[in-house]
């Protein structure tokens, strides 16, 4: 199955358990290797990750209500994101590709995607010899990998001068880039290997010189989108042996942390230390129950002074005794990379990870069913387009739109935040369950997952993380700039055309889905 119209799966697991998986877990000592390590029958490469700027928060310091004026400004950069391409006939399929400057894209000499940008998920990739650290934004709109050399102090620098390994070359796969080697230090599977990588370094006359230094991985599954001529970092470590499997998963732990998985998934992870916590917490209530009874009678169980015939203690007791006492470890299962999993396939302009939600449910009834969505956790929200949100916030009780201009929000009453889930090939997925927990650094938020903060200070409302979009619309709306040569060929590419970002009607799966949630993502080319 080509590239884009290849497979994504989904799987559920608890937040309690994802902060077990990275913070240790109970009956576990020192000397346990860390759950990061890979714990499949083939290599594994984690990256843990990490939100620029923390969680996201648009409370105001002091108080828990919001700002409504912050949340707008997300939403139109949000929006600026997904209008950076155009649709376009390739052969016999849709494709998505990069606009040029002429239909409201960058610069034809300057790359699609934002280095250092507060908000974005990112890990830390060490190159060279001897070693440097660079952060690498992830981007899933994008499908380049490339290290950026700026003279601007912000973000982080890679310098070749300083690099025993690093290898030249003459190859030009953009206006700004070479295509040199360098030896990239791997986490988790403990390697160094040699790899060929796009290194830009923009000229100093050049505006895009003032931006931030680093590195982007793009992690859109289509070739169209790319506009560095290098082999995908994916297939790379495929050919070099790294890994063996051609997919690559996402978890995101809570609003500031997670781990990017190449080859595989964390799920052997994520089920050991599962089994684990559950061991542990039986353990742990077995013993609670025999100190109430030892209290209680003035007795141990285990011979000494104050022993007391076991013949005359319940025989439950006896057996949680027992189990309390033993404390076995408990090991990593059979990894199993492919059942236990809820796959969807990739539909739509070939791209972005884009699929088909076969319904929304709000406690306990579909209201919504077949909605296309893009997965993009970059996006701090769930967005959805007008009718849908529409239709989507008439099943909540006592929830209303704000007046413009903050139309694009709604609010429903704090004390009842609605049990909402997601259904993909027929398996409905919770979202948003449950409180905030302690990673945001403000006053308790009320209103759960699902609420972005209080509307104001005093008030019974909260503004939900469901968003409303009109992106789409907006565009087909005002028509589109330049000659339309950029669309499809005609003079006419403007409202309705392909040349559009083609979003209307689509619904955007952004990261507060998927905390709780592990999505892994095949970028095979024959799947």
């Amino acid at each position: 199955m080509p590239i884009g119209s290849g497979i994504a799966m989904i799987r559920v697991f608890t937040t309690t358990l994802l902060i077990s998986a990275l913070c240790g877990s109970v009956g576990t000592t020192r000397n346990t290797r860390n759950p990061l390590q890979s714990l499949d029958d083939a290599p594994v490469v984690h990256f843990t990750l990490s939100r620029r700027g923390g969680t996201f928060e648009a409370t105001t310091p002091g108080n828990d209500s919001l700002e409504m004026d912050f949340l707008m400004e997300q939403l139109e950069m949000v929006e600026a994101r997904f209008n950076l391409t155009r649709r376009e006939v390739k052969g016999n399929k849709l494709v998505r590709k990069a606009k040029s400057r002429a239909i409201g894209g960058k610069d034809d000499d300057q790359l699609t995607g934002e280095m250092a940008m507060n908000g974005s998920w990112f890990a830390h990739l060490v190159i060279g010899e001897p070693p440097q650290s660079i952060d690498l934004d992830l981007n899933m709109l994008t499908s380049d990998f490339y290290v950026r050399h700026t003279s601007s102090h912000a973000g982080t620098r890679y310098d070749d001068l300083f690099s025993k390994t690093f290898a030249k070359s003459k190859e030009h796969p953009h206006r700004s880039c070479t295509l040199p080697t360098e030896t990239f230090h791997l986490p988790s599977v403990g390697k160094s290997v040699p790899l060929s990588f796009a290194y830009c370094r923009p000229l100093r006359a050049t505006q895009q010189t003032l931006e931030a230094s680093g590195s982007m991985l793009g992690l859109a599954p289509s070739k169209h989108l790319r506009q560095i001529d290098t082999t995908f970092l994916f297939h790379q470590l495929l050919n070099e042996a790294i890994v063996k499997r051609p997919v690559f998963s996402l978890m995101l732990i809570s609003g500031r942390d997670g781990v990017l998985s190449i080859g595989g998934t964390g799920a052997a992870a994520a089920g050991m230390v599962d089994r684990q916590t559950a061991a542990g917490l039986d353990r742990a209530g077995a013993q609670e129950k025999i100190d109430a009874f030892t209290e209680e009678n003035g007795k141990t169980l285990d011979g000494g002074v104050n022993s007391l015939d076991k013949s005359h203690i319940p025989e439950e007791r006896i057996i949680l005794h027992k189990r309390a006492a033993e404390a076995k470890t408990v090991k990593a299962g059979p990894a199993d990379w492919k059942e236990g999993w809820t796959w969807t396939r990739v539909q739509g302009a070939e791209g972005w990870w884009q699929t088909l939600m076969q319904g929304v449910w709000v406690d306990g009834s579909r209201v919504l069913q077949n909605q296309a969505v893009v997965v993009d956790i970059n996006t701090p929200f769930i967005l959805a387009p007008p009718l849908a949100a529409k239709k989507f916030y008439a099943s909540v009780a006592g929830s209303r739109p704000l007046d413009p201009p903050y139309s694009n929000f709604y609010v429903f009453p704090c004390i009842n935040p609605p049990a909402i889930e997601f259904e993909f090939s027929g398996t409905r997925f919770p979202a948003m369950h449950g409180g905030r927990g302690l990673e945001y650094n403000s006053a308790i938020i009320p209103g759960g997952k699902f609420s972005l903060g209080r509307l104001k200070y005093g008030s019974g409302y909260c503004v939900g993380a469901i968003v409303e979009t009109r992106m789409g619309l907006k565009e087909e709306k005002g028509g589109m700039t330049g000659s339309g040569k950029q669309g499809m060929g005609s003079a006419a590419a403007g409202v309705g055309s392909l040349a559009g970002n083609g979003m209307r009607d689509v619904w955007v799966i952004g990261e507060s889905f998927f905390r709780g949630v592990s999505g892994v993502f095949d970028v095979s080319n024959v799947r």
